[in-house]
């Protein structure tokens, strides 16, 4: 006789990791119990793969319904659903295709794929008011070296050594062009959800560290040094209002 416990988890291993030991608890009712196993866990799969799919169209689209099936499968099987929400699945998959043998040859693929996934947890995520300027501007200067900026909660910064937004952008339709370069370099990039819609802006280097020290709770003449030691050519000042006005400041505090 089975302990509950042991059957949910026999089960579960049945269902992503092919093992079979649960069939016995099984009626066959006119089928072999493997058989009627073998059905449920086909379903259990297809349905994971789709919503992958659904995270990762460019990725999907990249390699083919085919490919990116099997390797759903394989990361199906290693990193199963720990939440009763598909929407939170997935979050592993980038890593998982930096390592998977069959994809060495795509090296842009887990960068596309971690763009995939901004883009998913920027639409999903929680909105907040953007911070207007007026507000910054009540704070007195001498309060500046203590003041923090939090970004919205949808930002989510990317960098990767090859162009993977070009490679995300003409992969949105069938039109466009059908190959990129990667030598032409790689990118860094904010993707956020001001509204509603989800928005991905390639960053020059002075403000992708800007930014990327205010995400880390850096205060903002912190954040403002850390941009001018990566180009000394940013504009601090003009960066902040260029920020303010496309609504990525969500708050301020004081610490």
């Amino acid at each position: 006789m089975y302990a509950l416990r042991e059957l949910q988890n026999d089960f579960t291993a049945a269902l992503l990791k092919r093992a079979t030991t649960p069939s016995r608890a099984i009626r066959g009712n006119g089928l072999d119990p493997a058989q009627r196993l073998a059905i449920y866990r086909n379903n259990t799969i297809r349905g994971l793969t789709a919503a992958l799919q659904a995270v990762y169209p460019v990725v999907n689209r990249l390699v083919g319904e085919d490919f990116f099936a099997r390797t759903a499968q394989a990361y199906i099987e290693r990193h199963p659903p720990r939440a009763s929400c598909l929407l939170v699945y997935g979050e592993h998959f980038p890593g998982f295709l930096a390592d998977f043998e069959p994809a060495r040859g795509l090296p842009y693929l887990p960068d596309t794929a971690r763009l995939d996934w901004f883009c998913h947890e920027a639409y999903h995520e929680a909105d907040a008011t953007p911070l207007q300027a007026w507000a910054l501007a009540d704070v007195p200067r001498a309060f500046y070296p203590d003041l923090k900026l939090k970004l919205q909660p949808s930002a989510r910064l990317l960098v990767s050594d090859y162009p993977v937004l070009r490679i995300w952008r003409i992969n949105q339709t069938d039109d466009g062009e059908e190959s990129v370069d990667l030598a032409e370099g790689g990118c860094r990039l904010l993707i956020y959800r001001p509204q509603d819609e989800v928005l991905i802006r390639p960053l020059e280097t002075g403000d992708f560290r800007f930014l990327q020290s205010l995400a880390a709770g850096s205060t903002l003449p912190a954040a403002m040094r850390a941009a001018l030691e990566a180009d000394d050519g940013f504009d601090a000042a003009n960066a902040l209002q260029h920020w303010l006005a496309r609504d990525l400041i969500s708050d301020f505090y004081l610490i």
